[in-house]
């Protein structure tokens, strides 16, 4: 008979491959619909009878299975075939510009942690810029802010460095590999213009680099559209399907970055006539581009875009480009002298990142408080640290002004059951910048090591390092902590959840110090914006202890953490994957390539916005085959993302014929913390929860909130069951640590006495067969023709 049910298994951040996530050999399975990026499997029926009755990849008869592979799209990268110099070249420099992604996603994390608009309450008034909700606005601008701070870095090695300095008498440069070396030795002048080229062939290769991607698995659409839920960002149309608003913030980032290149320059030779225009064409540019960003905060899904801008970005890019062109040809024609290091790549720097800081000051609030005055006090905390560069004293107002933002950002009642307390966004955006700080620092100052000496760089970035390397210090101190009460827990494990073998126990303790994931990260991004704060005093005031006999001691081997850095940042980027074209840092990757990208189009692309409709489709379409057919969505961590949102994606009517097996998820204390209008309880169901405690034995057993009246549970009732263990570094329950309908426990051994199950391998074990078994079964009992489900017996079904 043709099965009744789909059992649809979805894997999570491990990638696991079809074979195993059916539990059958490779050549038993094949691929019946997709491509490398994303694609369907099934069992090999001959195969499968070939099988014994108790093996795992055994398929009930009333069930039909199949997996679903999502992992092309988060962790392959466009690649370039061929063994030679330029294909090794090609794949290395793509490895590269993955890393330099890095700070753009992270920034776009922090867009969907804000206090998102919420469409459960009628309102007649349209969603334009001011009323967008808090920070909409301000994250675009702090994404335009990263790729400025990425293009002066270029231009301060291409330009300032390598074209200038390494033309001047008294340095001694490498010369570039012969088949870079296209112009040999040419005239000063010549240099500039050529070095001048290549921040704007980064623009381009990470524009390539996004799109590409993009362009793969972006432009799948649903064929119904979802039933609207009030209160439910997951269930808008707009939320997985690819738009022209990161057409149009593209082509805003490559304005930008075209006036910075032409002002890099222009700035130096500003006394000559033809230059000075220049300059201001191409500020008045900029200005008018990061006006436009402002007010395109709109175009996004999780608002209705009023807005449509396509005319103003292409003709902001094509002003740019135009002055760009002009400042080329006004460089290889009047031949301008250049005497010294640039003006613009050594002030820009710190003047943009104090921008930058001041929206991470702010952020902390946008959760918290909706009361006006964030923008004052930015402006004022941005004046007075600029000022500092003539009047030292005037570091005073920036700390009055910085405190009165962090004092708006202080702890309120409520905010335990968020992430950081309600600073998520201002985390975020704090470990966007230290990371696009971190990056620059790592470029520019190994560059200038390698290339030669008696270079000159900019003392922003050796300040940098050194501060950072300062500020680790206390990271450092906090995970020896960490070590020195697990290791007594770890010599004489003391008993964590319930009684068990001594290996399990000490596996739940070294889990549980995982667990502390979100204060680690709260930690690391406090102490990075408080580097960023110290160094940009430093740039700007010079005060006289920074000539100290100790400081200046520390600055260099600052330079010596920002070498290591340099070395860790090229071996994990450049040296991972280059036999298997992988993508580094996979998980992070597949953790920020969830979102949508809204707050900057060189951000990850977005793998849910095919996955996400491939998985409600599919769904659908095996429910239309007949009204007595189900579907068991299985899904394994962060799988389980991808599920709930396929089925607040499903059309009317659908819903009530979908079950949900989830297994080492990261729902409630993760997702539901960072992201409280896309996951938290409100659409979930799911009781509050508080962050892992810091050096408590079990930083899980605290009193959980209040539980909504509303959400996927009250939905889904009990056709959801989660599986965990204590013993997940990822894993936990859904609804809470107690004893409830929805979680249930699974084994942390599979019987073997020197093997602890963490992760992996849900879907082979005991419960997991159960948990099927139940949702089936159920199913088949309230059938209306139970004699075709076998009395509801799955086993004899």
């Amino acid at each position: 008979m043709n099965p009744r049910f789909l059992e649809l298994r979805i894997h999570g951040v491990n990638n696991t491959p079809p074979d195993a996530m059916l539990a059958l050999p490779e050549h038993a399975v094949e691929q019946f619909r997709g491509d490398r990026f994303g694609s369907f499997w099934r069992p090999k029926p001959d195969k499968l009878a070939e099988l014994p009755p108790d093996h795992a990849g055994q398929v009930p008869a009333a069930v039909r299975r199949e997996a679903y592979s999502w992992g092309g799209m988060a962790r392959s990268s466009p690649g370039v075939p061929g063994s030679g110099v330029p294909s090794v070249l090609a794949n290395v420099l793509g490895r590269v510009g993955w890393a330099l992604l890095l700070p753009f996603g992270l920034a776009n994390v922090a867009y969907w942690s804000r206090k998102l608009p919420d469409d459960s309450t009628p309102t007649t008034k349209h969603m334009v810029w001011w009323n967008a909700g808090r920070g909409a606005a301000s994250t675009r601008l702090f994404g335009l802010g990263l790729t400025v701070l990425l293009v002066l870095a270029v231009c301060e090695v291409a330009i300032d460095v390598y074209a200038i300095q390494c033309s001047l008498p008294g340095t001694t440069c490498k010369r570039l590999p012969d088949f870079l070396d296209v112009l040999g030795d040419p005239a000063r002048h010549v240099r500039v213009l050529a070095a001048s080229v290549v921040p704007v062939l980064l623009l381009l290769g990470l524009v390539a680099l996004t799109s590409l991607s993009r362009n793969r698995y972006e432009q799948a659409t649903m064929r119904r559209k979802p039933v609207r839920r009030p209160g439910v960002m997951l269930s808008r149309a707009s939320m997985w399907e690819g738009s022209p608003r990161i057409r149009r913030l593209t082509r805003l980032h490559i304005s930008a970055g075209c006036c910075v290149v032409v002002l890099v320059t222009s700035t130096q030779l500003w006394r000559h006539a033809f230059f000075l225009v220049l300059t201001v064409l191409a500020a008045g540019v900029l200005a008018v581009v990061m006006a436009r960003v402002v007010v395109t905060a709109t175009d996004c899904p999780d608002v209705p875009s009023t807005e449509k801008g396509g005319l103003w970005s292409w003709l902001l890019m094509i002003s740019a480009v135009l002055v760009l062109v002009a400042h080329g040809f006004g460089l290889y024609a009047i031949e301008p002298a250049f005497s010294g290091p640039l003006w613009l790549t050594s002030w820009g720097p710190p003047v943009v990142t104090v921008a930058l800081l001041g929206s991470v000051l702010a952020a902390w609030s946008w959760r918290r408080n909706d009361a006006k005055g964030p923008l004052v006090l930015l402006v004022l905390f941005v004046a007075f640290m600029v000022a500092t560069y003539w009047v030292p004293l005037a570091w005073i107002g920036a700390v009055v002004a910085g405190g009165a933002l962090a004092w708006r950002a202080r702890p309120q009642d409520g905010d335990q059951w968020q992430a950081w307390r309600g600073a998520g966004p201002g985390v975020l955006l704090g470990l966007s910048l230290t990371s696009s700080v971190t990056m620059a620092t790592v470029l520019v100052l190994t560059f200038r090591g390698w290339v030669g000496t008696g270079l000159q760089a900019p003392s922003f970035y050796s300040w940098f390092s050194a501060a950072f390397a300062v500020a680790l210090v206390p990271l450092v101190l906090l995970v020896i902590a960490q070590a020195v009460v697990l290791l007594p827990r770890l010599t004489k494990p003391a008993v964590l959840d319930d009684e068990a073998e001594v290996l399990v126990v000490r596996v739940r303790h070294v889990v549980a110090m995982t667990h502390r994931a979100e204060n680690v990260a709260g930690v690391l991004s406090t102490l990075g914006v408080l580097a960023l704060l110290l160094t940009c005093y430093l740039a700007f005031a010079s005060p006289s202890w920074s000539q100290w006999p100790g400081v200046t001691w520390v600055v260099g081997k600052g330079d010596w953490v920002t070498g290591l850095a340099g070395v860790a940042v090229i071996g994990s980027f450049v040296g991972a994957g280059m036999l298997t074209n992988r993508r580094p840092l996979g998980l992070v990757w597949d953790l920020m390539c969830f979102l949508p990208r809204t707050a900057h189009p060189f951000a990850p692309p977005c793998y849910a916005e095919r996955a996400v409709p491939e998985i409600a489709d599919r769904s659908r379409e095996f429910l239309d085959e007949s009204p007595d057919h189900r579907v068991v969505l299985s899904a394994h961590s962060l799988g389980a993302v991808l599920a709930v949102a396929a089925l607040f994606a499903l059309p009317e009517g659908y819903l009530q014929r979908v079950r949900l097996l989830t297994y080492g998820v990261q729902l409630r204390p993760y997702f539901g913390r960072i992201f409280p209008e896309l996951l938290g309880p409100s659409v979930l169901g799911t009781p509050e929860v508080r962050a892992g405690a810091l050096f408590s034995c079990d930083p899980w057993r605290r009193n959980p909130g209040g539980t909504p009246e509303r959400g996927l549970t009250r939905l889904m009732g009990r056709n959801w069951i989660n599986l965990w263990r204590r013993t997940d570094y990822l894993g936990f329950p859904v609804h809470g640590w107690e004893p409830n309908d929805l979680d249930r426990r699974a084994g942390e051994t599979n019987g073997s006495p020197d093997k602890v199950e963490t992760h992996s391998d849900y879907h082979l074990c005991t419960a997991y067969r159960d948990a099927l078994t139940d949702l089936v079964s159920a199913d088949l009992n309230r059938s209306p023709d139970r004699e075709r489900g076998g009395d509801g017996n799955l086993e004899r079904s």
